[in-house]
């Protein structure tokens, strides 16, 4: 299905160019409308690739836009198709028994497609994996050879420079014989350096020495380790040859089945452009998916490359053809400086290649200055290594006085240890016993407290029953006592109001009195008064009578 959809956008895109039939504009309008249009390209290049008309007015046009959408919504539909076979009983009514069935069919066609896609898959990366463990092998071989030529060199040479150390080692032990007064004859003297020259070179042709033969050794080793890896290389090449029949068969089957899926894909558009409303059902339920889906776009995008095609006009063409003559020798004429201007880059670049080439020769120079360095500085390494043996050794017998004075302190603190923890020991066995004590008597403290608290949880509850009964019974008397101080509060109240009538009558009754007693005393001291000058006027006359 993949493959026919990219053969599809393919011949689109490879078309050759469509020759319309255009209706031709006034003739007395046609200056004016292409010097307009100049001037608008020279203000905005953009313009230059827009048509001036907006619809399709060719009959040839049109139907030729009308193919390439329904060639769109032909590839929407195969797009649909996985759906469709996921979701085949719910588009069974809509679809109708012919399609169902040719849908059932392209399933196990496309299931057979991609297991051997993916057959084919495996067989590829188990090919690409052998050749690259093929390589791997011949690389590792290589790198091999390599170290051990490098291994032969650096043997020979280390085999020199230890004939050389021979040498130094014979003439420094006959110095310091002279210097002792060790001194022979000088025929022994010459037999011995004779006899070591000799084995020097007898050392050089051939390997009597132990170094001699463990090189023999390794290279015996190495032979046999080089021939096993030949044999090994022949084996995996043998084994990838057996790959090759196996994908050319799985391709062809690859490629039978692509055109069964091919044609099944064909027959199930027939049926669809036969059944246009199965086909919007379809449409409408497909949600739709990414990986299709640019396909789609893509051919939207080529729709909208058609349109803009058929919409522009030879006039436009011309147009759009000196425009992009223009910019073709702009073009020219950026690459001619981008040619000069690469060709400066390549000179800059062969200079400092030059110049690291100059400074790739100085480091190799430093390199083997370095590497002598090494050399010497490996001697005195050896020397100082003699040095610090020398040193160790002295080191080591101070170090064994130390040690011996060191375990004799050992030994009198692990004494002293020993007695400390026979006395701890002791100590210890006295505090477990108080600790054993107090403990039990913490026992029997907590089992006395339990005791006691239970004893108190009892006497809590006692008291607390008759807490509750008499607290019931105090609310039965508050309530009691409620009624009662309404009806106490109702009479103390009448009683006040009648003791304050009756103060009020005593007070007015003792006013009453009061004013009865006053009123009497002025009437009788108003009698009194009376009385008095009723008799002081009678002795008057007595005594007014007399004189006369």
């Amino acid at each position: 299905m993949s493959t026919q959809i990219l053969t599809v956008t393919t011949e689109a895109t490879m078309e050759p160019t469509l020759h319309m039939k255009l209706t031709p504009l006034p003739p007395t309008n046609k200056k004016t409308n292409t010097s307009i249009r100049l001037r608008n390209i020279k203000l905005d290049p953009t313009r230059a690739l827009e048509p001036a008309r907006k619809k399709l007015s060719a009959i040839e046009s049109q139907r030729i836009m009308a193919v390439f959408e329904d060639t769109i919504r032909r590839v929407e539909l195969v797009n649909a198709f996985p759906y469709v076979i996921e979701n085949i009983d719910r588009f069974r009514f809509s679809l109708g028994n012919q399609l169902a069935d040719l849908f059932i069919q392209h399933g196990r066609i496309q299931s057979s497609y991609k297991e051997i896609r993916d057959q084919l898959d495996q067989l590829l990366q188990k090919r690409a994996k052998q050749r690259a463990k093929i390589e791997l092998q011949n690389i590792a071989l290589k790198e091999e050879e390599d170290a051990n030529k490098n291994n032969d060199l650096f043997e020979n040479y280390d085999d020199e420079s230890d004939y050389k150390e021979e040498d130094n080692h014979m003439v420094n032990e006959d110095q310091e014989n002279e210097k002792m007064g060790f001194n022979t004859n000088s025929s022994r003297q010459s037999s011995a350096k004779s006899s070591s020259y000799m084995e020097r070179g007898s050392g050089f042709n051939r390997p009597d020495s132990s170094q001699g033969v463990s090189r023999n050794i390794h290279s015996m080793v190495r032979e046999e380790g080089e021939e096993e890896e030949r044999a090994s290389s022949a084996k995996s090449l043998v084994g990838l040859s057996d790959f090759e029949p196996r994908i050319e068969e799985a391709m062809r089957n690859l490629g039978l089945v692509a055109q069964q899926v091919s044609h099944s894909c064909k027959n199930i558009l027939r049926l669809f452009m036969a059944n246009p409303a199965a086909m919007k059902v379809v449409l409408e339920a497909y949600p739709g998916d990414e990986s299709p889906q640019s396909i789609v776009t893509n051919m939207q995008e080529l729709r909208e490359i058609l349109m803009h095609k058929l919409l522009t006009n030879p006039e436009e063409e011309k147009e759009r053809a000196a425009y992009l003559d223009e910019i073709s020798k702009r073009e020219r004429h950026n690459a001619a400086l981008i040619e000069k201007l690469e060709k400066d880059l390549k000179t800059a670049i062969d200079e400092k290649d030059e110049e690291i080439r100059k400074n790739n020769d100085i480091i190799k120079r430093l390199q083997t200055d370095l590497h002598t360095i090494e050399k010497v500085s490996e001697e005195n390494n050896r020397r100082t290594r003699l040095e610090a043996e020398k040193n160790e050794m002295a080191d080591a017998k101070n170090s064994q006085q130390k040690s011996q004075k060191l375990q004799s302190e050992i030994n009198a603190l692990q004494s002293a240890l020993n007695n400390f923890i026979t006395e701890h020991r002791e100590l210890e066995a006295d505090l477990r016993a108080k600790k054993y004590k107090v403990e039990n008597e913490v026992d029997n403290w907590i089992q006395k407290y339990d005791q006691d608290l239970g004893e108190r949880q009892d006497e809590y509850e006692e008291i607390d029953t008759v807490y509750t009964e008499e607290k019931k019974q105090l609310l039965e008397l508050e309530e009691r006592f409620a009624t009662l101080e309404k009806e106490y509060l109702s009479i103390m109240e009448e009683r006040r109001v009648a003791r304050s009538k009756l103060e009020k009558a005593q007070r007015e009754l003792e006013m009453l009195v009061k004013a009865a007693t006053t009123i009497q005393a002025f009437w009788r001291s108003y009698k009194v008064r009376k009385a008095l000058k009723a008799k002081s006027k009678k002795k008057g006359g007595r005594k007014g009578g007399k004189k006369k």
